[in-house]
This record gives structure tokens, C-alpha cells and sequence, in this order.
């Protein structure tokens, strides 16, 4: 290309770093908003184009059954006639079809239809003990009707897709008899699985699971924030109701609410503390491991990797035990003690790292820069190891370049080094951000959620571990107000894995940027 290299100048990224910053935050703000907007804006099109598209499928449905002959019709009633009834070639196909729609039945009158009859009162017999027999008779079990409801939903849908789905097989079956092609037999149905609907035959079992594991839990628990499942409405001893939004009432501004936004407000602070702390500790970690004069590197990477190797839980209760602290002499982590010993001051010079001495509830400062430092240690080998791939890979010509223009060491960073990592690293910081705000695992293991001047609530708690104590570890369990923390992180969750990350310039930039 005349001569010249296709590399970018380094000078494209020199600007001022208080510029580049105020600017890419405008910039991420703004795009964010529209692409908010935009959601919004397509929420009417995309509920015309389903209404509309409900409408061509009735009128395909009806041509289909007018055009076709007698084969076809019946096929609306039992799937795959119009194959297995046209002769030996297709008799597989039809027998699947049929077997589908047999299974789908049997469901039905066994389990769906019965439990479709409660679903809008969730039971009515509640298991008791017969005062003359001493038998116990079984009654209800809501969460039986309510899992088993939302699944039945979700077959009908799904067969309904299907069924419509084999008409058109029906009808284009009965067209190619009509024009007098050679209908395909199993041999050439088994290679169409295994070669133009590979894809298909792979993708059945795992979107099955997904619909089973994933999506049928989820919507289940979205369900249970409606009613009033706890500790006194726990099946099959007792059944529980639809109560509307009491249960999100009571969260958002009854007896709950007074501590939902202090939960909140740490979660989202130590989201934002435990991603950022690991991702910059981590980043000039490996830029110092990686620079030239640095030897040994090999020998100060494995010192940091042991860490990744003892799982998390083995260091976490490690440090809670380290650093631990009581109101009980002879009690106090090695830590504390070593203080205590090397200072002279005794039990009296005791520091409450962690928040485990119930004097200290009113004081969480300390347990939650306790928190994010541990952290650190624990998550920094990881963007070590990811960053030092991405040092390794950047064109050592804009370096060189830079150099011959006067830039510094600074600006090196700032104009080359941080944009790449950050192009490389961006989805991925995305997505610790969102595990971080679900990180049940350092908080429970070192605060167990305190210092807690609440039996429900602690100053460290996450949403996560909030939802925890309200739903297993609490003698009054409440699952309901539970669901309704789980409906809360789970949308903020998603906003930051879905729209912020279709936002950043990893995605929008994909091909551009070299």
C-alpha cells in the first residue's frame, strides 16, 4: 500500500488522558441511552409484527387445509398421516410425529391437564392427619401444581410450533405426490439429519435443556414472588396462594425495604471495587512481569498462578481464620495475635477486621475494604494471565514509533497499551462486573454478610446473600421475598450482560479494529 505500513500511528489515540476519559464516559453513557431507546421505540413494531404474524400463520393454516387432499386434512388432527399413510418410505417420519403427539397427550391427561385445573388457586386440599385412622391424607402440593403448571404452558407452545410446523411437511408432502416426486425414505432422511439439519439434530437436546434447567426455574421463581410461599405456607403440609404484589410491597417499602437500598448500594459499590481492583492490580502485574529487564518471569508467574490453583473457599476460610477476631481471649486469628505480641498491646490492641465481634455492627467500614483487598488477591492472577497474552501481541512498530516522536513511558500506556487490553479485555470486564454483583462466595465465606446490627441483614450482605439468609439460612423463611431479590438481580444482572456489553466497542468494532 505505496510503501507504507498498515499499522495505525500511535498518534491516533494522543489526546490528553482527562479528555479521553471524560470523553469515553459521555460516549458510553450515550450509547447506552440509545440503545435503551431503541428498545423501547421497537417494543410497539415488535408486538405488530407478532400480531401480524399470529394472522399469516392462521392463513397459512387454513390454505394449507383447503389445498390439500384428504391426507392432509387428517394430518391436522394426527400428526404424521399424511407420511406414514403414503407408503412404506415414509413410514418413519410419520411414526415420529405420531409418537410426538402421543407423548405430548399422554402429558397432558396425566399431568398437565390436572395440574393446569389448580394452577389459578394452587391447591385446595391441604395435607392432614385422619383423627379416626391416624392415616396422614395427602393433599395439594402448590409448588407441584405451580412447576408442573408453568411446564405444561411451555409444551403447549411448543407443540403448537411443531404442529404447525407439520402441516407444512403434510401439505408439501402432498405437493410433491401431486407433481409426481419420489418421496424420500429413511436412508435419505438420515442423511439430511446428519448433513443439512446437523444442526438441527445437534441443537435439540441442549435448547431441551436449557428450556428444563434454565428457563423453567426462572420463570417458576418470577411466579413465586407473586404469592405467599414462606416457612407457614411450605408444601405439601400446607399450601400456598397468589397474593399479587404484596411480597414486592413488602421489599420495596414495608418492613424489608428500610434495608434494600443500603444492600443495593454496597452490592453495586462492590461490584464496581472487586472488577476494577482486579482488572488494574492485574494489568501492571503482568506489564511488570513483561517488561525486558525483569528476570525470572517464568518464576514470578507460577508465585501468582498457585494461586488460581487452591480453589477459592480453601483461601477465603483461610483468611477468615487469619484474620479473625473475638471479644473471647486466646480466641483472636494468628494475625491478630502477632499485632497484639509485637506491639505489647494485648487483647486490648484486638482489630475487628472482619466485622466477627458483635460490638463492632456499627462499624462496616473496615470488613468491606477488607472484602474488596482479599478479593483482590484472590481474582488479580486471573487478568495477569489474560493481560500478558494481549502485551505479547501488540505491534511492537507503535512503540517504536511513539518513541521516535518523544512520547514517555505514560503515554505509551495510555495512547497504546490501555486500548488494546481494553478492546481485548472489554467483554470480559463486563462480565466480572456481573459475577462480582453475584459473588456469594467471598462475602459468605469471610463476613457470613456482617457486621450485622440485623439479624436479616448484614453491612456486607450482597443481593445474593441477602437472598440467602431469607430463604435458607433463617428460622422464618421466606421465599417469596427471596424470589423477589432474585427478580431484582437478575435485571441487573442482564442490563449489564446484554445491553452494556452490545454497547462497548468489542462488539460495535469487531472488524475495525487491528
Amino acid at each position: 500500500m505505496n510503501g507504507k505500513s498498515e499499522t495505525p500511528s500511535w498518534k491516533q489515540f494522543n489526546r490528553p488522558w482527562y479528555q479521553k476519559i471524560g470523553l469515553a464516559i459521555w460516549n458510553y453513557i450515550k450509547n447506552v441511552g440509545l440503545m435503551l431507546w431503541s428498545v423501547i421505540k421497537a417494543i410497539p413494531r415488535k408486538v405488530w409484527e407478532f400480531i401480524k404474524g399470529i394472522g399469516l400463520c392462521f392463513k397459512g393454516l387454513w390454505f394449507r387445509f383447503w389445498r390439500g387432499d384428504w391426507r392432509t386434512k387428517v394430518s391436522y388432527l394426527i400428526m404424521g398421516f399424511g407420511n406414514f399413510s403414503r407408503g412404506p418410505k415414509q413410514f418413519l417420519v410419520g411414526f415420529l410425529w405420531l409418537a410426538f403427539e402421543a407423548v405430548f397427550i399422554l402429558f397432558m391427561v396425566f399431568l398437565g391437564a390436572p395440574n393446569l385445573a389448580l394452577f389459578g388457586s394452587l391447591g385446595k386440599n391441604e395435607e392432614y392427619m385422619d383423627d379416626v385412622t391416624y392415616e396422614l391424607i395427602k393433599g395439594d402440593n402448590s409448588m407441584f401444581i405451580l412447576l408442573f403448571g408453568v411446564l405444561s404452558i411451555l409444551l403447549i407452545v411448543f407443540f403448537a410450533y411443531m404442529w404447525v410446523k407439520y402441516t407444512k411437511i403434510a401439505y408439501k408432502t402432498c405437493e410433491d405426490v401431486k407433481k409426481g416426486k419420489p418421496l424420500s425414505g429413511p436412508k435419505q432422511q438420515l442423511n439430511y439429519a446428519l448433513n443439512d439439519g446437523y444442526h438441527v439434530t445437534v441443537l435439540i437436546l441442549p435448547i431441551l435443556g436449557v428450556l428444563l434447567i434454565t428457563v423453567l426455574p426462572l420463570l417458576c421463581n418470577i411466579l413465586v414472588a407473586f404469592t405467599n410461599y414462606d416457612d407457614s405456607h411450605k408444601p405439601p403440609a400446607h399450601l400456598f396462594t397468589w397474593t399479587g404484589f404484596a411480597a414486592f410491597k413488602s421489599v420495596f417499602g414495608g418492613s424489608y425495604g428500610e434495608h434494600l437500598w443500603g444492600v443495593l448500594g454496597w452490592t453495586l459499590i462492590w461490584a464496581v471495587f472487586a472488577t476494577f481492583t482486579n482488572f488494574f492490580f492485574g494489568m501492571f502485574l503482568a506489564m511488570m512481569i513483561n517488561k525486558k529487564s525483569i528476570k525470572i518471569k517464568a518464576f514470578w508467574r507460577v508465585c501468582f498462578i498457585i494461586v488460581i490453583a487452591v480453589p477459592d473457599f480453601v483461601t477465603l476460610l483461610m483468611m477468615s481464620k487469619f484474620f479473625g477476631a473475638s471479644e473471647t481471649p486466646g480466641q483472636n486469628g494468628p494475625f491478630n495475635i502477632m499485632l497484639s505480641e509485637w506491639f505489647g498491646l494485648g487483647e486490648k490492641g484486638i482489630i475487628d477486621w472482619l466485622g466477627q465481634i458483635p460490638a463492632n455492627s456499627n462499624k462496616p467500614t473496615l470488613p468491606r475494604v477488607m472484602v474488596i483487598v482479599i478479593n483482590m488477591w484472590c481474582g488479580m492472577p486471573f487478568t495477569m494471565l489474560a493481560t500478558s497474552g494481549i502485551l505479547m501481541n501488540i505491534p511492537e512498530d507503535l512503540y517504536e514509533s511513539s518513541r521516535i516522536d518523544g512520547a514517555g513511558p505514560v503515554r505509551r500506556f495510555v495512547s497504546i497499551t490501555f486500548p488494546y487490553i481494553m478492546f481485548v479485555m472489554g467483554p470480559q470486564l463486563i462480565t466480572t462486573f456481573t459475577g462480582n454483583i453475584n459473588n456469594f462466595n467471598v462475602i459468605w465465606f469471610l463476613t457470613g454478610g456482617g457486621p450485622a446490627s440485623n439479624p436479616d441483614v448484614g453491612s456486607t450482605d450482597l443481593l445474593i446473600t441477602w437472598l440467602f439468609k431469607l430463604t435458607v439460612n433463617n428460622g422464618n423463611k421466606q421465599y417469596n421475598l427471596g424470589a423477589v431479590i432474585g427478580i431484582l438481580t437478575f435485571i441487573i444482572s442482564s442490563f449489564f450482560s446484554l445491553i452494556v456489553f452490545n454497547s462497548s466497542k468489542s462488539v460495535k468494532q469487531e472488524d475495525t479494529f487491528q
